[in-house]
């Protein structure tokens, strides 16, 4: 063991160094480097610290750079813990944090063996995943019943696929979030450890029938499911065409279109164009061909164009051709439907 103080003052002084070949830059932010002083303030403990004697007697530390970083740095008054640089810290704080006891491992041998505890020390450890933090942390009733609803519930294994360490039960609370736009999963999980998960599971159990029900794939889950929030009272017409919905969805995913555009808008449009028995141009955005055709025709001043909406003028890269009776409406990819706008009222006329 290691108090903080020895610590800090061996690096300090450079018997203990931790820049060596086999460690990679600091990629500790300073929210997490203030959480490892959080730790040690509350007596959380610290995972081990591996260093390596070497022919010298000088300690290189293998594991625990980036710890060792924001002690220092602490220290040394470059970050605030709770709104305070360290000379502005209470005694006692400092006291605590300077008595701190940390597990110090201390390694020596052969070079070959040097590389081969780094090595291990970095590829048997497999990191805890975001569910598995959240479970151990609040781990209950509420959690339980999410276990059971994402195992159990055939909607969900539909659409969520294989489930592994918890990644489906995360992406459900991810959903929960989207739908009841909590700020923290882990606040909202923490507030409602001890009760049932069954109100929430009716809540989000009707969009993910929806999304099971009308859809055959289940990429793009976020737009998925914000149509079924939006939509849900309207799945019985959806479901009546289902194939055609999941057709046409398909092939623009594949088309160079759904490079250009916005995907949740589109697809939305071509749902709606399809339960409001609407035919859409096949040809969803004018080319560079047109856009130079239609420049050609429109009278200009100092090379510039006017914008059909706001009337101002703008160089050529700054204006779109966009539709004047919408896409999404029936209207032609065709000159005579085609208007110059200018970006901002493009985007303006899209969002309305």
């Amino acid at each position: 063991m290691m108090t903080v103080l020895e610590l800090y003052e061996q690096v300090r002084d450079g018997k203990i160094i931790s820049d060596i070949s086999l460690q990679r830059e600091i990629v500790y932010n300073l929210e997490k480097q203030q959480l490892v002083i959080d730790s040690i303030v509350n007596g959380i403990p610290l995972p081990a610290f591996y260093l390596w004697k070497n022919e010298n007697g000088i300690l290189e530390v293998l594991d625990g750079k980036q710890r060792i970083y924001a002690i220092t740095r602490f220290k040394e008054n470059d970050i605030e813990y709770q709104g305070r640089v360290w000379k502005q810290t209470e005694p006692e704080v400092q006291d605590i944090i300077n008595r701190c006891e940390l597990p110090i491992i201390i390694c020596q041998g052969s070079e070959e063996l040097k590389r081969e505890i780094f090595k291990r020390i970095n590829t048997l450890g497999v990191p805890l995943s975001k569910y598995e933090v959240l479970n151990g942390l609040y781990n209950g009733e509420y959690l339980r019943g999410l276990t059971a609803y994402v195992e159990n519930d055939r909607d969900v294994k539909r659409v969520l696929g294989p489930n592994s360490r918890g990644k489906n039960q995360y992406t459900v609370l991810g959903l929960l979030q989207t739908l009841k736009r909590f700020n923290s999963i882990d606040e909202y999980v923490k507030g409602k450890q001890d009760t049932s998960f069954e109100t929430d599971q009716r809540e989000i159990g009707k969009y993910i029938r929806f999304i099971s029900e009308v859809f055959d794939k289940y990429d793009l889950l976020g737009i998925r499911f914000s149509l079924a929030m939006k939509y849900l009272r309207n799945v019985a017409i959806w479901k009546e065409n289902r194939k055609e919905i999941n057709s046409k969805i398909a092939r623009y995913l594949k088309s160079d279109d759904a490079k250009l555009t916005d995907k949740a808008k589109e697809i939305e449009n071509i749902v709606l164009a399809i339960i409001n028995h609407i035919h859409v141009d096949d040809k969803r955005l004018f080319s560079r061909d047109d856009k130079l055709e239609l420049l050609r025709q429109e009278p200009s001043e100092g090379g510039k164009y006017k914008c059909a909406i706001c009337g101002r003028y703008f160089a050529e890269d700054e204006l779109t051709v966009d539709h004047i009776e919408p896409w999404s409406k029936g209207g032609r990819t065709v000159l005579s439907n085609a208007q110059l706008l200018c970006r901002p009222c493009n985007s303006k006329k899209y969002n309305h």
